[in-house]
């Protein structure tokens, strides 16, 4: 293999998936999109129902994984990263690598035009990198362009782009939601409505946004104009088949399932542990299920503070969790339990991780002993010096889904019990949740983190630096962390990555006892048997509403 088309390995890395790691029903798998059959049918309006709040329809700016889908809608990309692990031309007509893996040459397709009729040039391109890059725009730099060092047009429609460093995640970004063009009219509109979003921000996806009641509703409408899907997506497909989409909010599971068995929605996301019988192999219905790359759902610990600055009391936190009972008794087979702290969707799980947190009550107890925690108070709650053994984690409310609530609540039952922990999971609203983390008041952060590569999410949940582990709230300010992290996202070589990100996540789990894998994040899709062609993409997640057709 020569030079460059290791780099171009090394950047595509994250999709070497010999086969999706799809389960659940029939119609889960990739080859076999949900509901495909017959001849498309053109015209319709389909309803989707979903759980997640939107924080903001700006693409730019909502940093949600469960928002992709839906924003994908209304927003393209350059890049597409297939299923083969190739990044195929979307916005870009080509895209080319160095050898070296530092210059990155973008040629946009002619032709492509913004939804309030402007082009997409090189011009545009640029004022949007320029704009996501800009001080005052977002909260911090994405990942993705860490590495960016200048911007160059070569022609009308020609961009190249110069890093510092080989970095794996600049072509991932590219391929990414937030990574989409805006309108130059759009990039010029006032801070709080490019902040908020909506039928004001013109893109180049297959709709256009018509309407946006935060929390509540978002439309689009066909654009009748569009014509450059990526093929492994399109195949020969131009507009879309649906007149107009509608996704509504219903941030509780029993609202989303009754909403389609009454027939309000012909689609519903995140379906609840408790309703998969509802849908799956039912007449009328169909049910899709597959896992989703980048970490799983998981508990990450803050060492910067007792009680957990003590390993001997991590170990003991997750070793008393109880959690293999607790997944299989919340979610009843609809979800899976996570052990490598890594998505077992593609190449980077470390699969000799399972049963390195199998419950062990005796050893945890012993552990807490030996940390000195001997006493107990009226409620079994173990004290030392006068403090009781009390772990927060501290979460905010947009992000409590997929029963996650009722995990953390059972693993609470089971530490009390257990040996003595007092866990206590508190949902707070997004300005508190700020405070919490400035004042370092909790003791563990809930989250799962999709993408295609695990770089970013790497990054974001564990490294030092600040613009990096933008969100690495269990400030582990670990030398050997940072090392393995950047061993893996700046190799060129993927049997280094391979083999960095391996040895990163046994030192973070059974040695370190940092983080606590608690389930495989996945997306499960619930629909009626009128709605046709639903597309699961290389990532796991439905690729909008763009190939979907309704029969009568």
């Amino acid at each position: 293999m020569s030079n460059r088309s290791r780099v171009v390995a090394l950047l595509t890395a994250a999709a070497l998936t010999l086969t999706l790691a799809a389960c659940g029903s029939k119609g889960s798998d990739q080859d076999n999109p949900a509901g495909e059959a017959g001849k498309p049918v053109e015209g319709g309006t389909l309803y989707w129902a979903i759980e997640t709040q939107l924080q903001t329809v700006n693409p730019h700016l909502n940093g949600q994984d469960k928002a992709v889908p839906v924003l994908r809608n209304a927003f393209d990309s350059y890049l597409y990263l297939n299923e083969k692990g190739e990044y195929e031309p979307w916005l870009a007509e080509s895209y080319q690598v160095s050898e070296d893996g530092l210059k990155h040459t973008l040629v946009l397709r002619d032709g492509i035009t913004f939804s309030d009729g402007e082009a997409l040039t090189a011009d545009a391109s640029k004022a949007n990198f320029d704009k996501i890059l800009s001080e005052t725009y977002g909260s911090s730099t994405p990942g993705g362009l860490r590495y960016l060092d200048s911007i160059n047009k070569i022609d009308d429609r020609t961009l190249e782009f110069t890093l510092t460093k080989p970095d794996a995640l600049f072509s991932q970004y590219l391929a990414s939601a937030g990574a989409t063009p805006l309108s130059p009219a759009s990039l010029k509109l006032d801070q709080t409505v490019l902040e908020s979003g909506g039928p004001e921000l013109a893109g180049v996806g297959p709709f256009v946004i018509t309407s946006y009641t935060p929390n509540t509703e978002l439309t689009f409408k066909k654009r009748d104009d569009y014509a450059w899907a990526p093929e492994s997506v399109a195949k020969g497909q131009k507009a879309a088949h649906l007149d107009s989409v509608v996704v509504r909010t219903f941030p509780e599971g029993a609202t989303r399932t009754g909403a389609l068995q009454q027939g309000q929605v012909q689609v519903s996301s995140d379906i609840q542990p408790l309703d998969v019988p509802v849908f799956e192999d039912q007449k009328g219905f169909q049910y899709i299920r597959t896992y989703v790359a980048g970490t799983p759902y998981a508990l990450y610990l803050n060492v910067s503070k007792p009680p957990l600055d003590d390993v001997r009391v991590r170990q003991a936190f997750i070793l008393g969790s109880d959690l293999d009972a607790i997944i299989e008794s919340v979610y009843q087979g609809a979800y899976d339990r996570a052990w490598a702290p890594v998505s077992v969707r593609g190449p980077w799980a470390d699969k000799s991780l399972e049963g390195w947190s199998a419950t062990d009550i005796d050893k945890a107890n012993e552990l807490l002993d030996q940390a000195g925690w001997t006493e107990r108070d009226a409620d079994g709650i173990r004290v030392k010096d006068g403090q009781t053994l009390t772990v927060r984690t501290v979460t905010e409310a947009p992000f409590v889904r997929e029963s996650r609530e009722q995990v953390n609540l059972a693993i609470s039952a089971a530490l009390k019990e257990n040996v003595g922990i007092d866990y206590k999971y508190e949902i707070v609203d997004m300005g508190s949740g700020t405070e919490r983390v400035a004042a370092n008041e909790y003791e563990g952060f809930d989250n799962s983190y999709g993408g295609a590569d695990p770089a970013a999410g790497l990054d974001l949940l564990y490294h030092s630096d600040p613009a990096r582990g933008f969100i690495a709230r269990g400030k582990f300010k670990d030398p050997k962390v940072d090392e393995l992290i950047d061993a893996g996202r700046f190799s060129t070589n993927l049997d280094d990555r391979l083999k960095a990100y391996t040895e990163f996540q046994k030192y973070v789990t059974e040695e370190k006892f940092y983080v606590l894998p608690i389930y495989q994040t996945q997306d499960s899709v619930a629909a009626t048997d009128k709605v046709k062609n639903v597309f699961i993409d290389a990532k796991g997640q439905p690729f909008g509403a763009y190939t979907i057709w309704l029969v009568p």
